[in-house]
This record gives C-alpha cells, structure tokens and sequence, in this order.
C-alpha cells in the first residue's frame, strides 16, 4: 500500500493533467488509508474531479464536506485549499460575488501561514473574476502582482498561467497586439515544458484574438488545433467551450452547414459555465435566423441575455442587445427594436464613457505594479546583500530558514596573523581596501568550492558547509583553506601575509536571526570547538579536529564525486598529528595539521 504523501502527489499530478479517470482512482485509494486527513484529501481529488467534469454541484458537496473535515483537524493549509477550489466553482457557475468572497477568505489563510505558492494562485484567481466582471484594470493589477510572485519562487507552470491570464485581459480590451504577445510568450513556455493542456488553453486564445481581429480563417485553424488537443486529453470542459468558439467563427465565414453539426455536437454536452451556455444560444440563434425561423432566434437570443445579466456579465450583453435590435427590424418588431436599441446604446455609451477612465486606471493599475516591482527588487537586492545566496533564494520561495540542522557540517574560522601590528600605521581607508581585497580572494574561494560564508568580525572569516555527504563537506573545507593558504598578499613592507585556520565538523544549527540587518549565523558545540582549533593554532597552519581528519581520510581511495571532484584534483590531503591540545571546555583533544 502506497503512503499519503505518495498518493497525494499522485492526486496534485492528476490535477495538472485534468485527468479525471485518475482522480477517482486516486480518491479510492486515498479512502483505504482510512486517516482523518486520508479521507479528507479523498474528498479534494473528488471535488476537483467533479469540478473538471462540469458537475459543480457534487464538486461543492465534496469541497464543503472536504473544509468541514480539515476545520475539524485544525489543518488550515488544507482550509485555504478547499477554500480556493470552491472558489473556483463558483466562479464556474457564474457565482462572482460568492466566488470572490471565497478567494479572499483563502488568500487570508495563504498569507497568514506563509505559503506564496498559494498567494500567487489566489491572486491570479482574483483577477479573474475581475476580468469576467469587465474590471479589467484590476484584472490586469492582480494578475501582473500574481506573476510576479511565481517568477519569485520559480513556479514556471504558474508563471505559464497567469501569463496566459493577461493575455485574456488585454483580449478583452480589444489591444489584440499585446493578447498576442502574451499568448506566444506563455506558448512558448508551455511548448518547452512538454505541458499539452497548457499547449491547447493557449492555442485556443490565439484563435479567439485572430478572430476579434477579423483574420477568421487563421482563428479557425488556431481553435481547430486546440481542439484536437483538447479532445485527445479527454478534457470534455476545454472540448464544450471551443466547440462554441468554433461554431461563431463558422458562421462569420458562412459555413452554416459545418456550424450547424458542431453546434448540435455541443447541444448533447454538459454546459454547466455560464458564458458557454449563453454563447450557444447566441450561436443557436444565428443558425435559426439563417435558416430563416426568426422565432427561435428571437427566443435564443432573450436565454442567452437572460443568462449574461443574470450571471453578471453585463458587459458582453451588449453583444446579445445588438444581435436582438437587428432581428427586431427583420421581424418588423418596431418597439422589440426600439428597447434593445436603448439597452444597447445606454449600455455602450456606459462603456464608451469609462473609455478614458478605463484607459487611465490600466495605467494607474501598470504604475502600481511597477512600483510594487522595483520595491520587491530591492526587497530581493537586499535579501542576496546579507544572505548567502542559497539561504536568501530560500526565503524568497517562502521556505522557514530559521533553525536548519546539520548532523555533520564543516566549518573553519581564518585569521589574518599579526593584522592589527601591521596596519597600526595605516590610513582607514587602506585598511579596509586591504580587508576587502583579502575576504573578496576567500570570498570566490568559498563560492568555488560551494562553501557558505557566514560573517567577517574584524580580521577573521567564518565560513561552513552542511550537505549531508560529510567527507564531501570535508574536502570542500580543506580546499578552501589551503587555496587560501596560498593567497600571494602581502603586507606594505612586502612581506608576505600569513593567516592561521582551525576547522572542526560535527552537528551544528544555524538559521536567519532577527528582522532587521538579517544574518544566516551558525551555532552550536561544533562552531565552538572550530574557533578553538583556529585560536590554537600557528601562524601559516590549519588545525584540524580528529573527527574533520577522520573525515578528510573516510573513502579516501574512491573516485571522487562529481561535485567533489575540483577539489580532489588537486590531490589527496595529508594530515599530520599536532598531539593533545588542552581546548576550553572540552580538555584534552587529539588535534592535527592539514598539510
């Protein structure tokens, strides 16, 4: 029997394939582990199998039954996953307000426990609902704060969607170059990525802008395509709704008998998405009024209003409005044209009137953005100016580093011999010149040999490694220290500078301390005993620990490692027995030289 975590990654992989065979599958399984958590992540994989397979009423029954079960557990993460899926069918259904509502209870609960990933989803998924609402301006805002986001932790697939999301923003706004640009660039992603449903969503887009542009036989071939794609994935949702695209661009070029199979194709699918539902009436009407039964067109097209203003897209009515003025004038219906003449002038000019205003508040909502950018780069600059680079790349993905633990990490202390002596007479600003160029020399040292500098305190450096492969940790250190010793600085008088180094290995902590002047600090009995192997030690020398020696020597015939194998070119490491050194708080230690 397969483990949760196990099962659970089967289930978020399912997910991003839209497998909805596998879903169910992975549900049972989930279910015979027979655990509280078990059996709530059942009910997840089910939800969002139901959700892809349009039933959104049996998806909420599964997602609420899923949030009681995860309340009842304490488990927010699990609370503000549930939250955002059921989220995500309501805004399925048309529900904006309930949708929005569960957005930001979720996006709450994300940022309260720190998951990012989770932030960025909910606020692509904000900005959605934004954009089917027509408030583009903060449709584009959300979505351009949520890719942000996913470029920060180096969530690729998210950056694909929400890059696909702003596209969908700037269609919707008629600015079809820019839809097209965002559409090839998160075509592009996808296409490298091997990901085939994001190949089709993305195609399917470019065939809708190539449409709104009126090049239909480039929007049919681009629709066709995804079409195919869609249906080889089983993906019936994707399948339903280019089907309908496919159906309006048939009839612009007046290809009625083609419309006229598709659409009676789509008339036998489930068609819970509200839009799908009033575009099929709008293009059921059409085919009536070219078969010339204006009685089932006018009827078609009074659903497909019914539905837009019902659901809240109130801006895509105008569309219906138009379609029913110009059937009223062929049925001689001279007050039906009078009203949806009104409706649909009072409407544009609404629009039209928030042109400038529209216009404004995108440019309000890029400059937000924009600065919200440049403060998180410098938020970032900051972060790699304190942090080791590995350490501060962690905390921009959201990751704890407050108290990581090393069972055998590596870590020496260096000294510069005779410092304060020789630089007495010096002015400050050589001194520090001179302590720069010293520590910049140990700096790409470290950084060559993947060792993590720690800090600078006066003339000494502090530096570690902590992989779990301890003769790898080991080796790394030797050669740090020995490149160091042969460093060619020398003093003013000319004289060559010496330094003095001790190393030790064993358990150590270490994590970011504080909130202000951020510092990734080491900790523990084993930095103790490294400073006190370099504060005995001698000028030109390493003191080495027995357990950093034992280290250097484990596996010392191997072939070496890829990772290890720089250092180990340069040839294998001698050690040679100092004797007992008295070492304070610890008594008598067996040290040794590294030569």
């Amino acid at each position: 029997m397969r483990t949760f975590e196990e099962i659970k990654e089967e289930i978020r992989q399912a997910n991003i394939r839209n497998d909805i065979r596998s879903l169910r599958a992975l549900a049972s399984e989930m279910q015979t582990l027979g655990t509280p958590h078990a059996k709530a992540h059942a009910h997840i994989a089910l939800g969002i199998a139901e959700d892809l397979d349009g039933n959104y009423t049996a998806a909420l029954e599964y997602y609420r039954h899923s949030l009681t079960m995860h309340e009842e557990l304490g488990d927010r993460a699990g609370m503000a996953r549930v939250t955002a899926n059921i989220g995500i069918v309501l805004y399925s259904t048309g529900d904006y307000p309930s949708s929005l509502e569960h957005y930001y209870r979720a996006l709450a609960m994300f940022e309260e426990i720190g998951n990012h990933a989770g932030v960025a989803s909910v606020t692509g998924n904000i900005g959605g609902v934004y954009e089917a609402t027509g408030d583009y301006p903060s449709a584009l805002e959300h979505n351009r704060r949520a890719l942000a986001m996913y470029e920060q932790i180096g969530d690729r697939r998210g950056v694909c969607r929400i890059t696909v999301n702003i596209g969908s923003v700037y269609l919707a706004i008629g600015d079809y170059p820019s839809a097209l640009e965002y559409d090839g660039r998160a075509l592009a992603m996808y296409e490298e990525l091997g990901d085939l449903i994001g190949v089709a969503v993305v195609t399917g887009n470019m065939g809708n802008v190539y449409s709104g542009t009126g090049d239909n036989p480039t929007a049919l071939k681009y629709l066709r395509r995804a079409l195919t794609i869609h249906e080889q994935l089983d993906d019936r949702a994707s399948v339903v709704r280019v089907i309908g695209n496919i159906v309006a661009v048939l009839v612009k070029l007046e290809r009625y008998d083609d419309a006229a199979n598709l659409q009676e194709r789509q008339s036998a699918m489930l068609m819970n998405n509200p839009g799908v539902r009033a575009y099929h009436h709008a293009n059921s009407a059409l085919l009536a009024e070219y078969r010339n039964d204006l009685d089932a067109s006018h009827h078609h097209l009074l659903e497909a209003l019914a539905i837009s203003m019902k659901t809240g897209l109130r801006a895509r009515s105008t569309y219906f409005h138009e379609l029913l003025r110009e059937l009223a004038q062929k049925r001689n219906d001279f007050a039906g044209y009078i009203e949806h003449n009104n409706e649909y002038q009072r409407i544009t000019e609404e629009i039209r009137g928030k042109d400038a205003t529209l216009r404004m508040a995108m440019m309000e909502a890029e400059r937000k953005v924009e600065a919200e950018l440049r403060a998180r780069d410098k938020e970032r600059a900051l972060l790699y100016g304190a942090l080791p680079k590995s350490i501060a790349d962690r905390m921009i993905r959201g990751e704890d580093v407050s108290g990581d633990h090393f069972d055998n990490a590596a870590v020496m202390f260096l000294d510069i011999v005779g410092f304060t002596s020789n630089t007495s007479h010096l002015p400050p600003t050589d001194v520090v010149k001179m302590l720069d160029n010293i520590f910049s020399m140990i700096d790409g040292t470290c950084d060559t040999h993947q060792v993590i500098k720690i800090k600078t305190m006066g003339d000494s450096y502090m530096c570690f490694r902590g992989d779990s492969d301890t003769t790898l940790n080991a080796h790394s250190m030797a050669s740090v220290a020995l490149d160091v010793m042969k460093g060619a600085f020398t003093w003013p008088n000319g004289e060559p500078i010496q330094f003095r180094g001790g190393i030790h290995i064993g358990p150590a902590t270490a994590g970011v301390i504080g909130t202000q002047r951020l510092q990734y600090d080491v900790w523990g009995d084993t930095v103790n005993v490294a400073s006190r192997m370099e504060s005995t030690s001698e000028p030109g020398k390493i003191h080495v620990s027995e357990a950093l020696a034992n280290a250097l020597n484990e596996h010392k015939n191997s072939p070496p490692s890829p990772l290890s194998h720089a250092s180990l070119e340069r040839g294998s490491y001698t050690v040679v027995p100092r004797g007992t050194v008295d070492v304070k708080g610890k008594g008598s230690m067996q040290t040794y030289w590294l030569e």
